[in-house]
């Protein structure tokens, strides 16, 4: 069976349940771990078909130090290690080969916030195509009701759906 990693970044705890939700359905039809990206293999082996990543919309993006540094001081976030996250590791590894690749964030669902955010997820693909990845399907975006969370109704059963749909076009041909 062909197998996935869903590598995540996640400050109040969302993001981990999206990825989680999304390899559930991933494993339709892919072996899948999800990992948090500090602990994430900085080299995928050639085993990996997909490569799923995802975190928070931080200031207009993607996490950094100071987003991170921020919302441990504002919001009180337990981050151990505000140095490294998702951008970090997507900057470092390296694929063996051609690898198929889908990206996603959370953020507030705000029409304030939508008309300016860059959303994580865009320097997520940019990032991913770097890495060498073919991306499989557009970026996904799932909605938090606040900045600390929680997922608003519904997130984690279309996060696991789109797991799904990503599994099916992966092993598409490739099933009896």
């Amino acid at each position: 069976m062909a197998s996935a990693v869903v590598v995540y970044e996640s400050v109040f705890g969302d993001a981990e349940k999206i990825a989680r939700a999304v390899a559930d359905g991933l494993r339709e039809h892919l072996d899948t771990d999800v990992v948090a990206a500090r602990d994430a293999p900085v080299d995928l082996g050639p085993d990996v078909r997909l490569l799923v990543v995802g975190g928070p919309t931080h200031a207009l993006g993607m996490p950094r130090q100071a987003t991170r540094d921020s919302a441990v001081k504002e919001h009180g976030a337990q981050i151990a290690d505000t140095s490294t996250g998702l951008h970090e590791w997507l900057e470092r590894a390296h694929a063996p080969g051609a690898i198929s690749a889908a990206a996603f964030d959370t953020r507030m669902d705000h029409p304030k916030f939508v008309t300016v955010m860059d959303h994580a997820s865009r320097t997520e693909e940019k990032l991913l195509h770097k890495l060498g990845a073919t991306l499989t399907a557009p970026a996904e975006h799932f909605h938090v009701v606040d900045a600390e969370g929680p997922l608003a109704d519904g997130e984690e059963e279309r996060a696991r759906l789109w797991g799904a749909a990503l599994s099916e076009i992966i092993t598409a041909g490739s099933r009896r």
